[in-house]
């Protein structure tokens, strides 16, 4: 029997030949633009490939069609999340669910909605009635897992992802998202192998080939590069001084971002390439964030001492263009949010690192302290004249700039790791649902000791958070 467009379409999809599917279902509609099956197969094709106008359209043509499809209004929610539309993707899930109670997958979805809309305890719900009415499988108890993390609620978490990871052995997400909770939890021994399930995941490696195991490298040459973001190589910059102690003959070269070169020419022994560059010749590599893996690091083999120093002279320069010091003034660095991640769901994480401009400002009321802008970028037009705002190059000159300034209060972002490499009191304002490296709770950090930690009390909410540190801020002992 010929196979017919619409289940060519099918099988491309199932084989992940989305652009072919696309095709074929248009061929599809060429000869009854009325199949809603088309449009909708269609939709879900673009979507995998993220060509969300496209889908949408189809989608709402689909709907349009077969208003009492309940797949459709799934898959139009899911869309509808991915655009960073929580509300509306709510709101289509509820009605399904209003009509059909039972339906697992708007129950799984309403849970990732809700996940992302920061109402952790009943995104858990949602998940628990999902696993209820369709059983127990990899996908379902991952999404409970991540839940169960944003809401802190760890130990269920780590329940959760081991019993994923019991049906299922080789599912990665599981395995990377289980490393997420117990880094969370300090158990780092556990979690670096897991960690590993990243390039699995969320990342791409740079380098596959000759990749360093931990073992002697004697006179050998090892590639270490920089992975994920600036503040990630910031943190984990530490190790370098230990590689090196540790293979004393070994030639050993960082490919890192362009804006930690100059800072990073103080690593003795370490050469450093761009990170954009063609790497030189070498015997092994790693990425720069399994170091901890192949070091061993624990909790209590950790050091939370300083590691990195501002260029002295540099540091002298950016004195004299910061505000002058005044008798029983503090200057101090401030950062509200961190760079942009893309647009809709995307961006997500960002903005809820980030602290909304207007919430933060009441920080700056203050009389007894000069504010100095450590973020990159024009100053909004709120801080004109209340914030001094350098012009930063690179984080050689954040470091000298840190080093002349009495403390930096912060969003979770690169600066925060800068300031604690460097010893400088650093005050963290840290979102609810709290970072990898960052623990579950308590106000210091095992990896660094001149740091403070301020946890929001309920996700999203950042006013109660600015009024306690500008309350402390006024009570500091000034010189």
């Amino acid at each position: 029997m010929t196979e017919t467009a619409f289940e060519r379409g099918n099988r491309l999809t199932a084989a992940n030949q989305q652009e072919q599917a696309i095709a074929a279902f248009s061929e599809c509609l060429q000869h009854n633009p009325q199949d809603w099956q088309a449009l909708f197969n269609r939709g879900t094709a673009q979507m995998r490939l993220k060509q969300y106008p496209q889908a949408l359209e189809d989608y709402l043509a689909a709907a349009a069609l077969n208003p009492a499809s309940s797949n459709i209004k799934c898959n139009l929610a899911v869309l509808l999340k991915e655009l960073g539309e929580l509300a509306l993707a709510e709101n289509l899930l509820l009605e399904v669910l209003q009509t059909e109670p039972q339906h697992a997958e708007a129950w799984s979805n309403l849970g990732v909605v809700l996940q992302y809309a920061l109402r952790y305890d009943d995104a858990v719900v949602c998940h628990q009635n999902a696993l209820q009415l369709a059983g127990n499988s990899g996908g379902r108890l991952n999404n409970l897992g991540n839940a169960l993390t944003c809401a802190l609620r760890l130990d269920e978490a780590v329940s959760a992802y081991r019993h994923g990871l019991d049906l299922q052995p080789d599912d990665a997400y599981l395995a990377f998202n289980l490393s997420v909770a117990l880094l969370l939890q300090g158990r780092y021994r556990e979690a670096w192998p897991l960690y590993e399930q990243r390039w699995r995941t969320i990342m791409q490696p740079r380098y596959r080939e000759r990749a360093w195991q931990g073992q002697d490298l004697g006179r050998q040459h090892l590639l270490v590069w920089a992975e994920q973001g600036l503040g990630d190589t910031l943190q984990m910059a530490r190790f370098l001084p230990v590689l090196r102690q540790q293979h004393p003959a070994a030639r050993i070269t960082l490919a890192c971002q362009t804006a930690c070169l100059r800072l990073f020419g103080q690593l003795e022994g370490i050469s450093l390439v761009p990170l954009e560059d063609a790497p030189p010749a070498h015997d092994w590599q790693i990425p720069l964030m399994s170091l901890p893996l192949r070091l061993d690091v624990t909790l209590e083999t950790l050091s939370d001492q300083p590691y990195l120093h501002a260029d002295a002279s540099l540091a002298s320069r950016w004195d004299q263009q910061l505000p002058a010091r005044q008798p029983g003034r503090l200057r101090v660095g401030i950062v509200w949010e961190t760079g942009s991640w893309g647009v809709g769901i995307a961006d997500h994480g960002r903005q809820n690192k980030s602290i909304p401009l207007a919430t933060f400002l009441p920080l700056l009321d203050n009389q007894q302290a000069d504010f100095v802008s450590l973020q990159l970028g024009t100053l909004p037009a709120e801080l004109q004249d209340r914030v001094f705002a350098p012009h930063i190059s690179d984080f050689a000159d954040t470091a000298a700039i840190i080093d002349q300034l009495d403390l930096i209060i912060s969003v979770d972002t690169s600066v925060v790791h800068l300031a604690g490499a460097l010893g400088k009191p650093v005050w963290v304002m840290m979102r609810a649902e709290s970072a990898p490296f960052f623990m579950a709770q308590g106000e210091s950090s095992p990896w660094y000791a001149s740091m403070h930690i301020w946890r929001q009390a309920m996700p999203g909410d950042w006013s109660p958070l600015i009024v306690s540190v500008a309350k402390t801020l006024r009570q500091l002992p000034r010189d």
